[in-house]
């Protein structure tokens, strides 16, 4: 059987139109249902207006009928868009906000309807409920309790929405509850949203911390994460309650990375020897560890954070090497870190403080002689005091050379003296 060319381009032409013929009619119908639902939203909006402004003239059916309709998603999105176009009129504020909390009971019936339907119709509804501050704070709250059960849907839209819902107007009793059954069903919600949801709570956050806490052992290392980041932005009188994470050596190496950035933000002399101490042996565990704590240790201006940098500059790792290098610039005056650059015997430290010295503007380059001399805009006052330190560092210069990270604190105890 032979099949002339020419037929096969009239179906595939056919085929064509009629692709062009569906496009045409679905985007005229969007068109058109976008212009339906505006105009039902004006004319939504007025009346309820006017129901809102002059009660006693106008029939209770305008509330009743648009209660009644709430059963449909589009009369849910012209809802919103009426409640959108009142808000704009200072003179329905206030009566709109009272309105607002009759659809209560309307959104509680709601529940077992929605709860039936499509995962973006229940995010949506979710949505509303923050939308108009419906989600109660008492322990048997129906709409609570439906938040709180959406949680646990698969999309992430349907869980952020519930649990904005929480932050708004629960309380903290239902917040925790939402994130144990999060827990319990070994959902990972984002770190980032649950961090920035929490500080979006209404109520008192250093509270909703501490009630997070008492339920510790509930979540796992993923929301424990996410806790230790909430309460390091909330409050800094959680440094006892968090010690013992960063020593205990079973502790989840993402929860002790946290703490040990709670512990950057809000120093803690203990916290402190157990940060130089994982800088000082950085070789014994992930380069991570040393970073972190590296990084941490800008918070703690001691002579022995001091001789743990000189230490951790000299890593293997360039991780450890950057942040001790930064951690050295933040602690130390620019006098003492360029002699540290000369004296130093490793090349990978001394090129990595050298580098970060220089782009700091602490030091530069001699231009004739090409040497490292102290920028005379670092700091004009120490340009007076470097024949004292560096005599030190030249009675140092005609000894043995130890190594790096001790060679370089005698003349440093010098200068801190010497302040």
């Amino acid at each position: 059987m032979v099949i002339r060319i020419d037929y096969l381009i009239y179906v595939y032409m056919t085929l064509c139109l009629c692709m062009l013929a569906y496009n045409l009619f679905y985007l005229g119908k969007n068109k058109w249902m976008q212009r339906r639902t505006e105009k039902q939203i004006q004319n939504q909006a007025r009346r309820l207006q006017r129901f809102l402004l002059f009660p006693e003239k106008t029939s209770s059916d305008v509330d009743e009928k648009i209660k009644k309709k709430l059963k449909r998603t589009h009369q849910l999105v012209i809802l919103e868009g009426t409640v959108e176009t009142l808000e704009q009129n200072p003179l329905t504020v206030k009566p709109l906000q009272a309105w607002l909390l009759t659809l209560k009971p309307v959104f509680t019936e709601l529940i077992d309807v929605y709860m039936k339907k499509s995962v973006m119709e229940r995010s949506y509804f979710a949505y509303l409920v923050t939308r108009f501050g419906l989600c109660g704070q008492t322990s048997h709250d129906p709409i609570a309790s439906a938040m709180i059960q959406l949680t646990a849907v698969s999309s992430i839209y349907c869980r952020e929405n519930a649990l904005t819902a929480l932050y708004a107007h629960g309380s903290i009793e239902q917040i925790v509850k939402a994130y144990r059954v999060l827990a319990r069903h070994e959902i990972e919600h984002s770190r980032k949203m649950v961090t920035d949801g929490l500080l979006e709570f209404h109520g008192d956050r250093e509270q909703l911390a501490e009630a997070f806490w008492q339920n510790w052992d509930e979540f796992t290392p993923h929301y424990q994460v996410a806790f230790i980041d909430f309460i390091r932005m909330v409050s800094g009188n959680f440094r006892e309650t968090l010690y013992p994470l960063l020593s205990q050596p079973e502790t989840d190496r993402e929860v002790t990375f946290a703490v040990m950035r709670y512990f950057r933000k809000y120093p803690y002399h203990p916290a402190g020897d157990v940060l130089r101490q994982i800088v000082r042996e950085w070789a014994k565990r992930d380069w991570e560890y040393a970073a972190i704590a590296a990084a941490s240790l800008e918070s703690y201006p001691e002579m022995e954070t001091i001789k743990a940098l000189l230490i951790g500059v000299q890593s293997d790792n360039w991780y450890v090497r950057d942040n001790a290098s930064d951690s050295l610039l933040r602690l130390a005056k620019p006098l003492a870190i360029l002699e540290m650059i000369r004296q130093m015997n490793d090349s990978y430290g001394r090129d990595m403080l050298r580098y970060k010295a220089l782009s700091a503007g602490l030091i530069q380059l001699e231009p004739e002689t090409e040497q490292l001399v102290l920028s005379t805009a670092s700091d004009p006052s120490l340009k007076e005091e470097s024949p004292t330190v560096l005599a030190g560092w030249q009675r140092l210069a005609g000894t043995q050379s130890p190594p790096a990270s001790k060679e370089a604190l005698p003349s440093l105890q010098e200068w801190e003296d010497e302040k």
